[in-house]
């Protein structure tokens, strides 16, 4: 396993992390968080231009992330190997279990 520091965690103070746009100033915890498109009301999001204002069946709709926008709601499966296989040293993992599990990771970080 491995920690890996969020962005917006270094940014200490509300100006400097207002001026980036992925990241937000809470007021509440009085620290710099990841900004949250579900979260901003309608005009916010419409003036964010990383958030998407998405109009669902539902007479409000709700904010999204332009990323995922337009995307329908989706289960991810996943099926690993279990055979002995990945008990072996998998490149400079000691284990292919934790090599599959660091790939998933760096593979939803791009989500």
């Amino acid at each position: 396993a491995m920690c890996v520091e969020k962005p917006c965690s270094k940014l200490q103070d509300e100006p400097t992390c207002e001026a980036d746009s992925d990241c937000a100033w809470d007021k509440d915890r009085t620290k710099c968080v990841e900004k949250d498109c579900n979260i901003l009301e309608k005009c916010d999001c419409v003036e964010d231009e990383k958030c998407y204002w998405k109009v669902e069946q539902a007479p409000q709709g709700s904010c999204r992330k332009v990323t995922y926008g337009e995307c329908p709601t989706l289960d991810v499966v996943m099926i690993l190997d279990g055979s002995g296989s990945m008990s072996q040293n998998f490149g400079r993992h000691p284990h292919g279990f934790y090599a599959l599990m660091e790939m998933v990771r760096d593979w939803v970080k791009t989500l």
